[in-house]
């Protein structure tokens, strides 16, 4: 009847009459969403079914259809990670929307299955069932906005909208109108009253990215808005209020930079009530041939094949740019491969790279050092630039170029 009933309203349904029969089809993969009973004829039923599906299809959504006896142990299986449970008896609409939502949030999924990934994504999930507000670390390109847009997706707010701000690429003389709106005549330009981000962000979710990169002047505002959920347009006195979930992120280790008096410690703790950190991709290496099929089905490279040479090779790659740096060579050989087989030798990655990301990634580990040890002197010194120099034994004007370079 569900068959019937889904294929008239377009979905493409592949039918099975036992949970065995379902561990079958599983593991061949390529379903968007599995939608099973949890009292099945057989030894196997819809918890088996949820737990082998985590081996089989990783973060494929799972709906579990009960009966009204059986409501708690959908509840568990809500724990052990099912999407959403539906209890019988129940009208086709309602079952519809249901998928519906499992589809759209599906395109917000982090791929991967490893055991470290789904430890995150599992404090991720848990964190969106709340009100706090959360903050996501990570390297660049390990997918944060993508988690972020995956919390929204599964949190109480995921009716309205989803509004990222990257708070890195706009000048600081313009985001606080950005964030927070403008009236008509508040700066050379500003010929009518215009919306900030917040009042668009009403009844959803907004996303700061990159928030290490907020300019002091703008960090005290923005805590105001987290605490009072009140602020002002610019040139404006009323004021407005917002009920938008805040999710912000950084590839910077706020924590120190709170200690060197870089970022606001209130801030700091007031956006991070529940932290999440993203992994780099070389700490979760066993996630990487599932990301290299997602990422050549997704740009239509389906019938494009990796061979085990090019995945160990892949698997032994730095990755400095993380997944993002992982889609855009394995698309290039993707385009690069005639014969729709993608192996070592075609990838465009070798040891040279390898050497290059280690050095990027100590050279930045230097920077963040030299830049703590030249505030620290700085405070100890109370500004004193030239006891700082003679501290740091390096001359005055190196200091200075230093300090210029460093934006301290």
């Amino acid at each position: 009847m569900l068959t019937t009933a889904l294929q008239e309203e377009g979905w493409e349904v592949t039918a099975v009459s036992s949970g065995m029969e379902a561990l079958i089809k599983l593991e061949n993969g390529g379903f968007d969403i599995i939608l099973s009973d949890i009292c099945l004829p057989g030894s196997i039923d819809g918890m088996d079914i949820l737990r082998k599906s985590r081996e089989f299809n990783h973060w494929t959504p799972v709906i579990l259809m009960t009966a009204f006896g059986t409501v708690n142990l959908a509840v568990e299986a809500m724990k052990e990670g099912a999407r959403d449970f539906i209890t019988k008896p129940f009208d086709l609409d309602q079952l519809l929307s249901l998928l519906r939502k499992c589809v759209h949030s599906a395109g917000t999924d982090i791929v991967g299955s490893s055991p470290a990934l789904l430890s995150i994504l599992k404090r991720a999930f848990k964190g969106a069932e709340t009100n706090m507000n959360i903050l996501v670390l990570g390297e660049s390109g390990t997918g944060k906005e993508l988690l972020a847009r995956m919390i929204h997706s599964e949190s109480a707010c995921s009716n309205g909208p989803f509004i990222p701000v990257n708070c890195a690429a706009i000048p600081a003389d313009l985001l606080e109108s950005e964030l927070f709106g403008a009236e008509k005549g508040a700066y050379t330009g500003a010929d009518r009253t215009r919306q900030g981000r917040f009042e668009h962000a009403h009844g959803g979710t907004i996303f700061l990215d990159e928030i290490g990169d907020l300019d002091t002047s703008l960090q005290g505002k923005i805590l105001r808005v987290l605490q009072e959920r009140e602020f002002t347009r610019v040139g404006g006195s009323e004021i407005l209020h917002t009920n938008a979930r805040v999710i912000s992120a950084s590839n910077r280790e706020l924590k120190k930079e709170t200690e060197t008096g870089r970022f606001r410690k209130d801030l700091y703790f007031r956006i991070g009530e529940f932290p999440v950190t993203l992994l780099p991709l070389r700490e979760r290496v066993e996630d990487i041939p599932e990301l290299t099929v997602h990422f050549l089905k997704q740009s239509g490279y389906s019938e494009v094949t990796v061979t085990e040479d090019a995945i160990i090779k892949l698997k032994g790659f730095y990755w400095p740019g993380n997944v993002r740096q992982l889609r855009s060579i394995v698309l290039r050989a993707a385009a690069l491969a005639d014969d729709r087989i993608i192996d070592a030798r075609i990838l465009e990655i070798d040891d040279v790279d390898e050497a290059e990301g280690l050095l990027e990634e100590s050279a930045r580990a230097a920077r963040l050092r030299e830049n703590e040890m030249i505030r620290r002197v700085l405070k100890e010194t109370a500004g004193n630039r030239k006891k700082a120099a003679e501290i740091l034994k390096v001359s005055y004007r190196t200091l200075l170029s230093r300090l210029k370079e460093l934006e301290i």
